[in-house]
């Protein structure tokens, strides 16, 4: 397919809202592709180049892109560009569309095919080293000037990171549940992605044999686990009501790590075809070690946690392993754990070995996923937690998680007081019989956490979709207080549930601002509902996960989720979560009836 044409397809996904419209798009996308360009045609239209876990980026942002645009466009007869891009920047809010308006003018271009286009961008991609800042604009530059302006436009945004089409890895599972003219489909397609998320390999593979293509699409060494999830309750007396056997755990507020482990040759990534290939990140040549951490938003973090790669070679007993578990920084003098906010800063890309002694950390593994070449994940909790004790040996960075079983209420309500006063965030009780639902949230988990009795039972994880300019004495700082939503699964978009302005200190604001200043657009983003009379002086793309504690949740006619926080609160910034892992519209439903059973 030439790019030009797959351009259009990507312009009349951006041109619509409704989620069932952009199911039909892309499965015409879909069917009009050949076997070969159909995962790359897939990570362009999703905005990236690879699987997210493989963790190829461009590394060009705004500044540079404008310096990209200059040399696309600058003539002898438009000497002093820039302010025409900087005129159409500041009308549009979008750099894409600057280009687009640019190469209006600009009559000729070629018509090369997208697989042409996708060598050339995974080429600037993984430009590294000295110069490769004037190599990326060179090439870039050059790409821009040989296409059409609607394909200039995207390939614009693609290499910005600014897609934004509005659409998630469900909405293609569906379009493919609908290429294969089966919608009974999608739960099969959905739990092979839950195991492997590499859905440009998924929809190839279908393109190729149909479902039977995803057969040999299996759990792996190097490839990220969506992990499980809890459910929350209105009590601990619920817990026991869903559970009649609760195997109880201990809740760190800590991150979530996937560690996957493999030695002695054990690792290798299948390959379906000779285009699927995997670039090693960390692999230790000397000892023959294959070792890889992943967060749950399926970053790669192995150069974060030197202390767990060490220990993983020590205390792993297996030729291959991924494991399930939660990193967190702690006291070394006290033994005491640490604040979320103290554990996270550990995520970073610098002065790592430096950070690593002022938080140490204790990797908690609570479940094993694959063990020595196979998926472990249909065995119940109780089997899986006795592979987790024989393959891992004592040691002091890497401790599988502590637990009890019970059915009585007393001790339940013992063990959550015993983790409180640890400083722990609270429990997981989980069913001993059951599998690991990869990618689920479901009453197979429940998570029942330590709060304020003064706020609800539980915080709400929250997305920032903006924020207001301050007033006053905030107005130093640019923001005085932001909106946040919650996500609606089924729709695919973020609904308002809350204002926030009181309780953030001079670092919560300014740390904030500047957070969301690197994801400012112009516009209300398409898939975030806002009703008009709280739009915020600054939208963002809905990415920041912050945890909000509340007094109550109240029915709203102007929020749109249709409900409101009272007294809001900001607790904590976390992101470690993805904005599809805040609290649902169904939870928040769940919350609400709840309290008023309370009251």
């Amino acid at each position: 397919m030439k790019f030009i044409e797959f351009s259009r397809y990507l312009q009349r996904l951006e041109e619509t809202t409704k989620r069932l419209e952009m199911i039909d798009i892309l499965t015409e996308l879909i069917s009009a592709l050949d076997v070969e360009e159909t995962d790359k045609a897939i990570y362009l239209a999703s905005g990236y180049i690879k699987a997210p876990f493989e963790s190829v980026r461009f590394n060009i942002a705004e500044k540079m892109m404008f310096r990209i645009i200059e040399q696309t466009f600058s003539t002898p007869q438009k000497p002093d560009i820039r302010k025409e891009i900087t005129k159409i920047y500041t009308d549009t809010g979008d750099l894409g569309n600057v280009v687009f308006e640019l190469k209006k003018s600009m009559k000729k271009h070629k018509e090369p095919i997208i697989s042409e286009v996708y060598s050339r961008l995974y080429e600037i991609a993984q430009i590294t080293g000295t110069g490769s800042q004037d190599l990326k604009i060179s090439k870039t530059s050059g790409l821009i000037k040989e296409v059409d302006p609607l394909s200039a436009k995207h390939i614009t945004r693609i290499v910005l990171g600014t897609m934004r089409l509005g659409f998630t890895e469900l909405t293609i599972i569906a379009a493919l549940s609908n290429f294969l003219k089966n919608k009974s489909l999608a739960p099969e397609i959905e739990k092979k992605y839950n195991i492997h998320p590499d859905i440009g390999l998924i929809a190839k593979e279908i393109k190729r044999k149909g479902i039977k293509g995803i057969e040999n699409i299996k759990m792996e060494v190097g490839v990220p686990v969506l992990s499980q999830k809890a459910q929350r309750v209105s009590g601990m007396e619920e817990i026991l009501k869903r559970i009649n056997k609760a195997w109880a755990e201990f809740k760190f507020d800590g991150t979530r790590v996937q560690l996957h482990f493999a030695k002695d040759g054990n690792y290798q990534r299948a390959k379906l075809d000779d285009s699927n290939t995997q670039k090693d990140l960390f692999e230790d040549k000397k000892d023959n070690f294959f070792i890889k951490t992943f967060t749950r938003n399926l970053e790669e973090t192995t150069y974060q946690y030197p202390e767990i790669i060490e220990a993983a070679k020590k205390q792993i007993k297996a030729n291959s392993v991924i494991l399930d578990g939660e990193g967190i920084g702690y006291n070394k003098e006290t033994g005491r754990f640490l604040p979320f906010q103290e554990t996270i800063q550990r995520k970073r890309k610098y002065n790592i070995a430096e950070t690593a002694k002022k938080i140490p950390f204790k990797y908690f593994v609570f479940d094993i996923l694959y063990l020595n070449g196979k998926s472990v994940i249909e065995k119940p909790l109780a089997e899986r937690r006795k592979l987790l004790t024989e393959i891992i040996q004592p040691g002091q960075v890497i401790e599988v998680d502590d637990h009890i079983e019970t059915e009585e209420f007393e001790k339940l309500e013992e063990y959550f007081e015993l983790a409180k006063s640890k400083g722990l965030e609270g429990i997981v009780v989980k069913t001993p019989e059951d599998p690991y639902q990869a990618g689920a949230r479901s009453y197979s988990w429940i998570k029942y956490k330590t709060a304020d009795q003064k706020l609800l039972s539980d915080t709400i994880d929250c997305v920032v979709l903006g924020y207001y300019h301050g007033r006053g004495v905030r107005s130093k700082f640019g923001i005085g207080g932001f909106l946040v939503g919650v996500y609606d699964k089924e729709k695919n978009t973020y609904k308002t549930v809350s204002k926030i302005g009181t309780g953030l200190t001079e670092e919560d604001l300014m740390f904030l601002k500047k957070e969301c200043d690197k994801i400012k657009i112009k516009e209300r983003p398409k898939n975030v509902e806002i009703n008009k009379l709280l739009n915020p002086d600054v939208f963002v793309e809905p990415k920041i996960v912050v945890e909000i504690g509340a007094d109550e949740i109240t029915v709203s006619p102007t929020h749109t989720a249709g409900f409101a926080l009272r007294f809001p609160r900001l607790i904590k910034f976390r992101p470690d979560k993805s904005p599809e892992d805040s609290t649902s519209i169904n939870e928040i439903q769940k919350m609400y009836k709840n309290q008023r059973k309370g009251k």
